[in-house]
């Protein structure tokens, strides 16, 4: 129950199944969390934890802006003093059209902002802040088995901007570790949220049947791996890109 104990985490996307679940378990493990969506839903999920004896506080904010992630510092820090663990969580789809099939400037440019510029302004606003105050955290960012594995997706923007996470993740590696912070993501794939339910509805058979386990997966099957890559448990973990996704994209 004390896994994260005394530990401060960021968690964007918080309204979402990953990262819902994961600010469920975060608190249990004994971390203060900040819940940032723009969904105003994240408001009622962040009371039902606290009512649950969680740490919480909820902020509705748009994470692809530049002064949001000046705003989540300021706000985390008059709340809980100090930030060790960032989990870039947002996220937007593009759907199944590509640059020559209908995917339009204004869906490219929202899906771009929210996966890669919101990590981009994270590093200059919480990276900056752990650097200099010689926190050694850590940021969870989420790229997607999408990104890893050949799709047929075409230029499309949801796997582009999840191969960018992966690359600036590891990058970073080579930038972050002499301070001691670290910066690891998970690719998923074949995981239901409530948000996709509609999608799961109609296609759960399918995926049934190219998930190599037989069944696909909940957000606790990725929610407890952050648990562990935010823990001391996992103070070697570094620049790693972990595939959630019941052995998709061994397969594929």
């Amino acid at each position: 129950m004390d896994r994260l104990k005394d530990k401060v985490a960021i968690i964007t996307g918080a309204d979402g199944g990953i990262c819902h679940k994961a600010s469920e378990l975060f608190c249990q493990e004994g971390a203060k969390v900040v819940m940032v969506d723009k969904d105003p839903n994240v408001v009622d999920k962040c009371a039902e934890i606290v009512a649950n004896g969680g740490d919480a506080i909820a902020i509705v904010a748009d994470v692809s802006k530049r002064e949001t992630w000046k705003m989540l510092l300021k706000e985390t820090l008059a709340k809980y003093g100090r930030v060790d663990v960032c989990v870039n969580g947002a996220a937007e789809f593009s759907g199944y059209k590509d640059v020559f099939n209908g995917q339009t400037d204004e869906e490219w440019n929202r899906v771009l902002d929210t996966n890669l510029n919101s990590l981009r302004f994270s590093l200059e606003v919480i990276y900056k802040y752990m650097q200099k105050n010689k926190i050694k955290g850590n940021f969870i960012n989420f790229a997607s088995a999408t990104a890893l594995s050949f799709m047929g997706s075409g230029c499309q923007a949801y796997p582009i901007s999840k191969a960018g996470v992966k690359l600036v993740t590891q990058d970073m590696v080579s930038i972050g570790s002499k301070f001691g912070i670290r910066f690891n993501c998970l690719a998923p794939n074949l995981v239901w949220v409530p948000k996709q339910d509609h999608v799961y509805k109609k296609l759960g058979d399918h995926f049934k049947t190219i998930a190599p386990m037989g069944y696909y997966g909940m957000p606790e099957d990725a929610a407890w791996l952050m648990v562990y890559l935010a823990s001391d448990e996992a103070k070697y973990i570094n620049g790693c890109c972990i595939p959630v996704d019941g052995g998709w994209h061994t397969c594929n």
